[in-house]
């Protein structure tokens, strides 16, 4: 019964990948690339982990809903937890989904032209550079900030 439910997680964690990547690759072919900001213009970085979106949301709990130090001291044990509780739910399907999201990839890329083909992979480079650039920039801007004291990150 145990491997039924396996399986299951694993066929919807597989679909949730898939539309995930489909909805990615239509944005991204039909979204235009925006120049990147100015040197005097700051943007906000995307949180791109599980520890920056954690702390991102407790940045924000913390301002909205003025949260005590001992409530942020319990909401990120309790995300933290979580988070622990997915990664180990997600290790022994995880080699599955990247070859799913690998396949998926290939044949989407042999229904175009050769000349889309050039155009795609320039801009999946284009989307890969600029999410190294935004994880960079969120190292900085949380290295710069001052930590929430009860934020483990």
């Amino acid at each position: 019964m145990n491997n039924y439910w396996k399986v299951i997680l694993a066929t919807v964690v597989i679909f949730g990948a898939g539309v995930v990547t489909g909805g990615l690759l239509v944005r991204l072919a039909r979204t235009p690339v925006p120049p990147p900001p100015s040197r005097g213009q700051l943007r906000p970085a995307d949180p791109v982990s599980a520890g920056g979106l954690r702390l991102e949301f407790l940045r924000r709990a913390q301002r909205e809903l003025e949260l005590t130090a001992d409530q942020r001291d319990r909401l990120g044990r309790i995300l933290r937890e979580s988070q622990d509780r997915t990664k180990k739910l997600m290790e022994p399907v995880a080699p599955q989904i990247r070859e799913e999201l690998r396949r998926t990839r290939a044949e989407f890329v042999e229904a175009l032209t050769p000349e889309q083909r050039i155009r795609f992979n320039e801009l999946a480079r284009q989307q890969q550079q600029q999410q190294q650039q935004r994880a960079r920039e969120l190292r900085n801007t949380n290295s710069r900030e001052a930590p929430l004291e009860a934020a483990p990150q």
